[in-house]
């Protein structure tokens, strides 16, 4: 799991924390990186687990350490409850980053029973399912977001001891199953290259552009497919821009800017959380600069909103929230 987060193969330290034993990794995570390097907040990264006393730890790092740690979310006694706590953070929070651990695969296969083994594998399949399809309905992740879908260690193959147990070196302990989605994610394809574990961070790194500093893993390349881009329209797509609104949290009224670099038919909407669509502040041609819009949410309730822009080929969506 250390090496899941850092994007290496790193050291782990004792300690107690909140009364209970555990440790902490060495080297920064990848949500370290992802906050301190994008200056997200707490609500914006989150781990989502069953209910677990004694949670290891991101690092204490002096260049990064527990003011950029995740929010954690340990709940629940079982993958469908963990399930559930995802779609709640998702649907009251919308965070750009979120880890999500299904541990009841693991529980499953120590049991020694393989028939609740194989049944927590078509679990998990289902639940992986499930996320993504309600990510996809979701008006902020539908079509710009990746998910990630892999183990954090094999089993023991039939010649050393089976698959309720792990630890050594076989090929059934070193085989890790890894999927990937996303809009740059070449589609119906089977790499052959090698990979290990701190590979898949730096590559989640890559594709949030973000630097990990201290990771020695490689990007898997092989299966991002690059988006074609003209040479001249390169500077072009770079100022394309949508601010975040302000004042956030608002009460009643708020304001939402944005710049576009060339003349485009632009519509600029509001939804609530269940993605229907509740204002409309755009719907022209507009010619290039930057502009700026007023939106008085005085006819509803508190709660979080979202807001898209769509100018050509450009969407963007953010969140905001009403309080009254």
């Amino acid at each position: 799991i250390p090496a899941l987060w850092c994007g290496s193969w790193t050291a782990v330290q004792d300690t107690v924390y909140n009364g209970n034993n555990t440790q902490y990794s060495i080297k920064p995570t990848i949500f370290e990186y992802f906050r301190k390097q994008k200056g997200a907040s707490a609500e914006e990264c989150f781990y989502v687990l069953k209910f677990i006393t004694s949670l290891w730890l991101p690092s204490f790092h002096q260049n990064y350490g527990p003011q950029y740690w995740p929010t954690f979310r340990s709940q629940g006694s079982s993958d469908n409850e963990v399930a559930n706590q995802n779609k709640y953070v998702i649907i009251n929070f919308h965070p750009h980053f979120l880890w999500v651990y299904l541990a009841d695969v693991d529980g499953a296969g120590h049991s020694g029973n393989w028939t609740n083994y194989v049944g927590a594998i078509h679990n998990a399949d289902s639940i992986v399912a499930d996320l993504w399809n309600f990510a996809q309905a979701d008006l902020f992740y539908q079509n710009s977001t990746y998910l990630f879908v892999t183990n954090d260690h094999g089993r023991h193959d039939d010649q050393h001891g089976g698959f309720s147990g792990h630890g050594d070196g076989c090929e059934g302990c070193r085989h890790i199953m890894f999927l990937a989605l996303g809009p740059d994610i070449k589609q119906n394809y089977v790499s052959s290259q090698y990979h290990r574990i701190p590979d898949m961070a730096v590559t989640a790194s890559h594709l949030l552009n973000i630097n990990p500093e201290y990771a020695s893993g490689q990007v898997m390349d092989e299966m991002v497919q690059p988006t074609p881009i003209v040479e001249n329209e390169i500077d072009a797509l770079k100022d394309f821009s949508l601010s975040q609104n302000y004042p956030n949290p608002f009460n009643p009224t708020t304001n939402i800017e944005f710049s576009i670099p060339k003349s485009e038919f632009v519509t600029l909407k509001v939804y609530n959380i269940l993605g229907e669509e509740v204002a409309t502040l755009v719907s022209e041609r507009l010619a290039a600069g930057s502009y700026k819009y007023d939106w008085d949410a005085s006819s509803l309730a508190s709660g979080v909103y979202l807001y898209r822009i769509q100018a050509g080929e450009y969407v963007e969506v953010k969140k905001m929230i009403l309080l009254r």
